[in-house]
């Protein structure tokens, strides 16, 4: 999964740098960290900043386990959403209690 998170990531930065991607994919393991960490403290985004964290996430033994329940992501939903931290149903009860405190953020500057 480190590969398919290198890959998003060296993807995302290629625009912003003038440096071609290895032919052979598992040649990215020869990039070292320090090269890594170049490239990325030149920039930072939202989605820079979620691969760093999929890439620490990966480093660490926590990556596809939900932040919130502790389950295993599915393997599909990680090949599509490699920064994902959250399973559906705590990613929905996420959703409910921002839109839970936006909604009270907001009458109470009505009153």
């Amino acid at each position: 999964m480190r590969r398919a998170v290198l890959l998003r990531l060296f993807s995302h930065l290629k625009p912003h740098f003038n440096f071609e991607l290895p032919e052979n994919v598992d040649s990215l393991g020869a990039i070292s960290d320090q090269e890594i960490d170049a490239l990325l403290s030149f920039r930072s985004d939202y989605e820079l900043d979620e691969l760093r964290g999929a890439l620490t996430r990966i480093e660490n033994g926590t990556y596809g386990i939900c932040l919130s329940c502790k389950r295993l992501l599915r393997q599909a939903l990680l090949d599509r959403e490699p920064t994902r931290r959250l399973c559906p149903e705590c990613e929905l009860q996420f959703q409910a209690q921002l839109k839970e405190s936006y909604l009270s953020a907001s009458l109470g500057y009505q009153n």
